[in-house]
């Protein structure tokens, strides 16, 4: 396992520190899109670079405002989803010793549709459990363990829709058994985004004061850090090719 690691880690630095003005240039959607909840018209809140809805508000929100605010969920989600597209294939590319294709950009769209759909799916999920979970005592146990568990078995969705071209079920299939078979690569990425975003955050803090010190969080997280572990995510996934290696 620390072999594995260790390889992936070289993989993933490597690539980084070499192709990292394209990676921080396809990064900027991902920037917009965590700004677009802060500026839309919910109760939202910026930590560790990203922005939170606060649920328990959202009952005192007009008609109005959650629509504005789904439709602003939605843009943003589709930049994520379009980030992690553009990237993947540039891994891709790398990896497995072949050409962007003309075919592969045009299927940016479809792809990025199909990672937003599994990640709607993902977020109704969540929000649901939580609306149903408001009030319960058992709240601050249960619905952390049921997010860990979404987010561990969808965790190389986006990997499993741009590496493998899967659909949805497939994506979700095979993403949960590769996340099964290398646990480890899911606690180690963990450990290191959390890490790595507390870092960041504590540093924000000890030089800027106030709401610049978050703002400056989310523009380091959204064009350094994040684009990053993405990388590194790809390359674990990318590890179930033995010829990849």
């Amino acid at each position: 396992m620390e072999d594995d690691f260790s390889r992936v880690l070289n993989y993933a630095v490597e690539f980084y520190l070499k192709r990292l003005g394209l990676i921080v240039i396809f990064s900027i959607p991902l920037l917009f899109a965590l700004l677009i909840p802060v500026l839309a018209p919910a109760p939202t809140y910026i930590a560790l670079g990203g922005v939170f809805l606060r649920t328990g508000s959202i009952p005192e929100l007009s008609l109005l405002k959650i629509v504005l605010v789904a439709i602003g969920y939605i843009v943003a989600l589709f930049l994520i989803a379009d980030t992690i597209v553009n990237v993947n294939i540039i891994i891709r590319s790398k990896r497995t010793l072949t050409t962007i294709r003309g075919d592969i950009l045009s299927a940016m769209g479809n792809q990025a549709m199909r990672i937003l759909y599994i990640y709607t799916v993902m977020l109704l999920l969540l929000f649901i459990a939580q609306l149903l979970l408001y009030g319960n005592p058992f709240q601050s146990w249960i619905y952390p363990l049921f997010l860990l568990v979404v987010s561990y078995l969808l965790f190389f969705v986006p990997q499993a829709v741009v590496i493998d071209n899967s659909d949805t079920i497939g994506a979700i299939t095979r993403s949960a058994r590769m996340a099964l078979r290398k646990p480890g690569f899911f606690i180690i990425w963990t450990v290191m985004a959390l890490l790595a975003l507390s870092v960041v955050e504590v540093i924000a803090d000890f030089i800027l004061p106030g709401i610049f010190a978050s703002y400056f969080v989310l523009f380091i997280d959204s064009l350094f850090v994040l684009p990053f572990l993405l990388v590194l995510q790809t390359q674990m996934y990318m590890e179930k090719y033995p010829l990849a290696r």
